[in-house]
């Protein structure tokens, strides 16, 4: 059924019904004269109507904001929200005297036919605050802030892939590893940002056949929690910060939350009215919130708990024994720091045997150390440090093409030509 349907079926729209498109003209094409005078109209309306349902449903949130209220809950272990509030406003800190580090990296993949090189670029910065605008900055490894380089060969005949999950496994290893080194040596760091999750994902069931790569997925483990364990040794804030993401576990568990509530003739009826567990399914959490918070807000707390999928449970990194040996729990909110960007998802740890009450206040405390260094430009709202680092560690095509022009020139001097793939050396 397709999204118009669905809109015809709850809205009793009257629509002709030669203006759907059939699964015949889905699967066989139309020509581009009905492609840019019906099928392009068809679209833009379908999306037209889902956002102005959106747009309502989001007006329903924030008109109902009080009503929604999760004390009977969050004292069930079972639910994962973990305050009784959908949103909060919060306050910065003053950041002066704070040393505040974030990693990056960032990795080119150049796919031959019987081989393919992984180049790899890691960058540590680290800020001291003399005031909550004014900081030094240090890069490591090197001074400069772009000296971290390395370089893999897969030599063994792999599905594209599989390159592609070890040279991601390579590249956080490189970040994870260069972070633990960096706090190893330095004894005045108060928190550390990590640009995307803190937590690594499980390989799935169809790489986790694959031995090198379950040995470089454990390396990996391990380094993490390395990472957990001196942050928690140093009581250093290990703060993730995820600028794009598709997820919509915050908003299932807020449709689940409405369900749990009861709606009906007298409470909650108008979320009745407008079907919301349908319209609920269309958003992601960043949709969602970004529609609800204002700047200077957050959501609430809720928790992190990613299923491994099919065989790969040997593999799942938040099931594992390690991590039950540290005793940790992970928790994630939505933050919107700037007015017309949308929110940012954070990630953070705390033990596990933690109140909400401890949860909550943690949570206030990292939006209040990331709102004065996250809202200096409205329209792009990541903190300054988390820019730095990946300013630093993204490569350019004068760097790639020194490092790769200087391989194949020793490759060349041995009689050896790389073999593009057919689709990069086509003819025509």
């Amino acid at each position: 059924m397709t999204l118009k349907q669905d809109f015809l079926k709850e809205q009793n729209f009257s629509i002709n019904n030669s203006e759907l498109i059939s699964i015949e003209d889905f699967i066989s094409g139309v020509t581009k004269e009905r492609l840019l005078l019906d099928e392009l109209q068809n679209i833009a309306n379908n999306y037209i109507e889902l956002e102005r349902r959106k747009r309502n449903f989001a007006r329903l949130i924030l008109k109902n904001i009080d009503l929604l209220d999760f004390s009977n809950f969050i004292e069930n272990p079972n639910y994962l929200i973990k305050e009784k509030f959908l949103k909060k406003s919060v306050f910065p800190a003053n950041l002066k005297g704070l040393n505040v580090v974030c990693v990056d990296g960032s990795s080119v993949v150049k796919k031959f036919m019987d081989v393919d090189f992984s180049f790899l670029k890691a960058i540590a910065v680290k800020y001291y605050f003399r005031k909550s605008h004014d900081a030094t900055i240090r890069f490591f490894p090197d001074l400069g802030g772009y000296n971290n380089y390395s370089i893999k060969g897969n030599y063994k005949n792999k599905e594209e892939q599989a390159v592609e999950a070890s040279t991601s496994i390579e590249m956080t290893y490189m970040e994870i590893n260069l972070l633990n080194r960096l706090i190893e040596n330095q004894s005045d760091i108060d928190f550390v940002i990590i640009d995307g999750s803190i937590m690594n994902s499980p390989l799935n069931a169809y790489l986790s056949q694959d031995l090198d790569l379950i040995s470089k997925y454990h390396r990996l483990v391990k380094e993490y929690m390395r990472l957990y364990e001196k942050c928690k040794e140093k009581n250093i804030l290990l703060i993730g910060s995820i600028k794009d993401t598709r997820n919509s576990i915050l908003t299932n568990l807020l449709r689940d939350s409405i369900m749990l509530l009861k709606p009906n003739y007298s409470y909650l009826k108008e979320f009745l009215d407008i079907n919301y567990r349908q319209i609920m399914e269309y958003f992601s959490d960043l949709d969602l919130f970004n529609r609800i918070l204002n700047k200077s807000e957050r959501s609430c707390v809720f928790k992190c708990e990613r299923q491994s999928s099919n065989n790969s449970e040997r593999n799942n990194f938040y099931n594992s024994d390690l991590l039950n040996e540290l005793n940790l729990s992970f928790y994630a909110f939505y933050l919107k720091t700037a007015k017309y960007d949308t929110p940012c998802r954070i990630e953070f740890f705390i033990d596990k045997e933690s109140k909400n009450k401890d949860i909550s206040e943690k949570a206030d405390v990292i939006s209040a150390l990331l709102l004065p260094i996250s809202s200096l430009n409205e329209y792009y709202g990541l903190p300054i440090p988390q820019i730095e680092a990946h300013k630093r560690a993204v490569f350019n095509q004068e760097e790639l093409s020194l490092l790769f022009n200087n391989l194949t020139r020793i490759l060349l001097k041995n009689g050896i030509v790389l073999t593009l793939k057919r689709r990069n050396r086509r003819p025509f």
